[in-house]
């Protein structure tokens, strides 16, 4: 089996389903709620009878709420009920990471850039050295970018590898290393005599588990296809064929032992029990793993991502593949990083220059990826402020300088929990929408009813269209069973203006499952009842 590290206090919060949390830190009560409580005084009757009908519903008996909604424009307090309380914000929490992010590198220019480099001669298309490719921190290296320079981003995304619906990333996940191989193509070199290595030295490598079922992954400065290895699983011809496997990027890094088995149609296709078991190292560096478990023959397919262990030695093995599928004899004989080193312009052979920022942070906003999510921290602070040691501690201070100029308590929330309140949300969205950078930081969001992790909500609603927001869930499978969702961003009128805000719904129930469309439609439902009042 694949190690399972010991779960952080953070991770062990999200599968025991924590409950909101009253600002004194006593917990909120459980029992049913009374919408009442806690609710500002409604200047809008109407909306406050609208609000009341939705969450008065049967189907969220003993549910919990909270939210707040801001007029940016005249700094009025549209509608709000217990904006003071704790919640789980879920991935609703990737907005302060953005919002970091923007304040650290948004200028306009700020591009990732991953060059090559030898560190020999080149003399009738041989290079006599090393070829190195130093990573950029780019996170769109992969099946994310189509051919025409936009993204691909289906929800759920392809780093979801066990959810319902996830599947292969649908591009080339080797198209931008092809397009970096091929400048060096373009330089004459037809043969490395030296080593394909890269150079991972913009900040030290370093685990982290990012809560996809406890999965660890190790966050590099390099990374391609997001250092998953899609593994898409067909039905063989008939109960007792062995499954089809189809693996992406197929390059020789992991070899994919094939124990999954076809069965009888099962009726309703589900997610199956694939598992993989038996991760070890080879010698080389490459990887071998089986799969197993079973696949309807009725299903169409299932996926199951794996997450590279050595994103060096993937990204080794990838970009020689590109070599050679350029013309180029090479060939990976070293599994370890390239050593940090100077590299003058005059042996620069390629660049790759990344999309810009708003883009290269839509994997974490737009579908939630986990593994962009935790590698933001170290990018921000090994690129903005220089540290390739400590970089997340950088981060920490940079985001806490963000929430004080924002005239936000960093304190006054669990950061380390995912615990918020909504008015903590709104500090912070206020203070966003007041920078330069705000118009390409909203771009980056959810679109509800049109894109990300918002494109199924409220589809044929006024509000589609209308409603920027980034969403969090967190189920609970412990003693208390229950679905704790969050929306939070900005609604943008008619007229022109905007609001910000900020809603949580915590619900017990038997099926955490079934229930968490329920609770992400129904804030959806909430913003667009509250678009229609102000228009």
């Amino acid at each position: 089996m694949l190690p399972q590290p010991r779960p952080s206090r953070r991770s062990m919060l999200a599968l025991l389903g924590a409950a909101p949390l009253a600002a004194t830190g006593v917990l909120a009560s459980s029992g049913t709620a009374h919408a009442r409580t806690g609710r500002q005084p409604a200047d809008d009757p109407a909306l406050d009878a609208a609000i009341q009908r939705i969450i008065g519903r049967p189907e969220f008996q003993g549910a919990r709420w909270a939210m707040a909604f801001h007029s940016l424009d005249d700094e009025k307090r549209v509608y709000s009920m217990n904006p003071g309380e704790l919640f789980v914000a879920g991935s609703a929490y990737k907005v302060f990471v953005a919002g970091t992010a923007f304040e650290a590198l948004g200028a306009p220019g700020h591009r990732f850039r991953t060059r090559v480099y030898r560190t020999g001669p080149v003399s009738r298309g041989v290079l006599h050295g090393d070829l190195v490719l130093v990573a950029g921190c780019d996170l769109l290296i992969g099946g994310r970018m189509r051919p025409d320079g936009t993204l691909a981003l289906p929800d759920p995304d392809h780093t979801y590898g066990t959810t319902p619906g996830a599947a292969a990333a649908p591009g080339d996940p080797l198209a931008v290393l092809r397009e970096i191989a091929g400048e060096v193509a373009a330089r004459g070199i037809r043969r490395v005599t030296g080593r394909v290595l890269v150079d991972v030295s913009l900040f030290r490598e370093a685990p982290e588990n990012i809560g996809n079922g406890g999965i660890p992954i190790t966050v590099s400065p390099m990374m391609v296809n997001d250092n998953v290895v899609d593994v898409t699983v067909t039905p063989g011809a008939a109960s007792g064929a062995p499954a089809v496997l189809h693996v992406s990027p197929d390059i020789g890094y992991v070899r994919v032992v094939n124990e999954v088995r076809t069965i009888a149609a099962s009726g309703t296709p589900g997610p199956g029990n694939l598992a993989f078991t038996g991760d070890t190292a080879n010698p080389d560096g490459t990887r071998t793993v089986t799969l197993t478990g079973d696949i309807p023959v009725d299903t169409p397919h299932l996926f199951r991502a794996y997450y590279v262990p050595s994103p060096v030695r993937f990204a080794q093995t990838a970009f020689a593949q590109a070599l050679r599928d350029s013309g180029i004899e090479a060939s990976v004989r070293d599994v370890t990083p390239a050593p940090a080193a100077h590299h003058p312009d005059r042996n620069r052979l390629a660049e790759h220059v990344s999309l810009p920022l708003p883009e290269q942070l839509m994997g974490m906003l737009k579908v939630s990826s986990n593994p962009h999510a935790v590698a933001w921290p170290y990018i921000v602070g090994a690129v903005a402020d220089g540290e390739p040691d400590n970089p997340v501690a950088a981060y920490e201070a940079r985001r806490r300088r963000l929430y004080e100029q924002a005239g936000l308590d960093p304190d006054s929330v669990s950061e380390q929990d995912h615990l918020y309140t909504s008015d903590f949300f709104i500090g912070f969205l206020s203070h966003l929408w007041r920078q330069s950078y705000f118009p390409r930081f909203r771009s980056a969001l959810p679109i509800m009813g049109r894109d990300g992790t918002l494109a199924n909500v409220q589809v044929d609603s006024p509000a589609a269209g209308h409603v920027h927001a980034k969403t969090g869930t967190s189920l609970s499978h412990g003693s208390t069973r229950s679905v704790s969702s969050a929306l939070a961003g900005y609604i943008d009128l008619p007229d022109g203006r905007s609001i910000a805000f900020a809603e949580f719904v915590y619900l017990p129930t038997d099926s955490p499952e079934s229930q968490y469309h329920l609770t992400g439609e129904v804030l959806g439902e909430l913003a667009t009842t509250v678009y229609l009042s102000q228009s």
